[in-house]
């Protein structure tokens, strides 16, 4: 992972968040829900704790704790409050942490995701009511997803424990966010281990199969499904807006967000009228890969593999990540008091090709 120290844009405008290039406004209702101490877990680097802790930072209208490792190098606004953790075993210490806030949100990646457990433990010990799982991604409860992805299967596994502990005095809330369209999994191989260096914001690093710098694709199947489309920056807004929902609203449940909906077809075909180049397309059988995919997991639990695998899941039709055509619910944009940023196909590709001139 990438270990060099984040800091954060320590702005405390009530209204909005703003990234490199994209300001976001939100409407901020606390008082409707009465969550108002946010613990976040898993804000380091660049990904989307990075975001939430932003988006929360900015809007001003909430007591925002940080829980990190004790070796984190991470710096933080001044407004934050950060509790390092030595064990993340010592319930004692997690239940201390984590007395008097009213909701945490986990935002750790696949790599840490068993830890969560003990945070649950500690959360419903400490008397938190509301808990957010480091969901981001897809419906983990449709059987087919689950047999897909192991990360996706993780991901469940984690809500069935959350739903046997759901009580009058707890619940949590999941988001599915389907694919952030900026980010990428890049990895290395280091002597004999595969090793999960970073994960970030970039169109050029083919996540989905596009190349934008070799002026590339491999489609999957006809790359011509359709599938709900985020960013970090939306996502992070989502979440604002789950958190100032009344709290009855969004209990126990996974709520679904889309931006909007894309094929692989669709991005290309952005990407060549923005860069103003024609795409080659690479021979690519994506069954193939989904077979070997699994294959390689379940005998190494090699990490590039599983993330081959949430490839899939969203641009393949039968795992049904187009959240809006499918009709999942509830939807974000469809519930009473959302409102969020409208996010465009052109948009995200204009403001990835303009992070990358600069």
């Amino acid at each position: 992972m990438d270990r060099t120290p984040t800091r954060y844009n320590t702005s405390t405008a009530t209204s909005s968040f703003q990234t490199k290039h994209t300001k976001y406004s939100i409407q901020s209702s606390t008082e409707s829900m009465g969550f108002k101490n946010i613990a976040i877990f898993g804000a380091g680097g660049s990904n989307i704790g990075y975001h939430v802790l932003q988006a929360l930072v900015n809007d001003g209208n909430y007591n925002v704790t940080v829980i990190a490792r004790a070796a984190s190098k991470t710096t933080f606004p001044e407004s934050v409050s950060v509790v390092k953790i030595n064990d993340f075993n010592d319930h004692p210490q997690l239940v201390k942490a984590l007395k008097g806030q009213d909701v945490l949100l986990s935002a750790i990646g696949f790599e840490g995701y068993a830890v969560q457990y003990q945070l649950i433990d500690a959360a419903i010990e400490a008397g938190v009511p509301r808990l957010v799982p480091s969901e981001w991604g897809f419906d983990n409860d449709d059987p087919a997803n689950r047999d897909l992805s192991p990360i996706l299967y993780v991901k469940t596994k984690l809500v069935e424990y959350l739903r046997s502990k759901e009580s009058a005095s707890f619940s949590w809330t999941a988001l599915a966010t389907s694919i952030w369209l900026e980010w990428y999994v890049r990895l290395r191989a280091q002597v004999t281990k595969i090793q999960l260096l970073t994960l970030s914001r970039a169109l050029d690093a083919q996540f989905l199969g596009i190349d934008p710098i070799k002026h590339s694709v491999q489609y999957w199947r006809d790359g011509t499904h359709e599938f709900s489309c985020t960013t970090l920056p939306y996502s992070a807004a989502a979440a604002l807006q789950v958190l100032q929902l009344p709290a009855e609203q969004t209990a126990n449940k996974r709520i679904f967000v889309s931006a909007f909906e894309a094929s692989q077809r669709q991005i290309v075909a952005e990407l060549e009228k923005q860069q103003g180049v024609q795409y080659t397309a690479v021979p690519f059988d994506a069954d193939k890969t989904v077979q070997e995919a699994k294959a390689k997991w379940d005998a190494e639990q090699d990490i590039p593999a599983a993330y081959t695998t949430l490839v899939a899941a969203a641009v393949l039709p039968e795992y049904k990540a187009n959240f809006e055509t499918v009709g999942k619910q509830p939807l974000l944009q469809g519930m009473d008091g959302v409102t969020l940023p409208k996010l465009t196909l052109e948009g995200v590709v204009r403001e990835w090709l303009k992070a990358k001139s600069g």
